[in-house]
Order: structure tokens, then sequence, then C-alpha cells
């Protein structure tokens, strides 16, 4: 499988986020995929000004499994933070 420079990306901003110990890198990484997402779905179906091809289609890809990764792990950070504050106390 050739990985190409989103996909790369992709793949750091998720390993990254899965480690932080702030969330709020986590929203905001989170809502940037959010972000790059309504840019090309505005894009295309908006604005009209780029047509519904691989080159289109390969961002909305990355955007929307890395939204989905990202909520997923969402559950996972808030359960640690729980479990690390019970064990403070």
């Amino acid at each position: 499988m050739q990985q190409n420079h989103a996909h790369a990306h992709t793949i750091g901003y998720m390993i990254t986020c899965l480690f932080l110990l702030s969330n709020s890198l986590y929203y905001i990484t989170l809502f940037t995929f959010f972000l790059a997402l309504v840019h090309f779905l505005s894009e295309v179906f908006i604005y009209h000004t780029a047509a519904l091809t691989i080159g289109v289609m390969a961002p909305l890809m990355v955007a929307s499994f890395s939204i989905m990764g990202m909520l997923i792990g969402l559950q996972y950070l808030e359960v640690e933070a729980l479990s690390q504050n019970k064990k403070k106390n």
C-alpha cells in the first residue's frame, strides 16, 4: 500500500492524540478535521468549484475516518481521565 502525505499526517495526528495528556490539544486536532471536512464538502456541494473526483474524495475520506477514529479515542481519553482522578482521591 502506497502512503501519501495526507495519510502520513493523519496517522501522525492520531498517534499523537492517542497519547496526549492534554485534552485541549486533542479537541483542537479533532476540530481541524471537522474544519477540513466542511471545507471540502463546501467546495463540492455549495460553491461547485471542485468536482467529486479521487483528488477530492481522498481528503474527504481522510477527514471522515480521522473524525470517527478520534471520536472513538475520545471515549477512552475520558475514561482514562476519570480513572486517574479516582487514583488521586
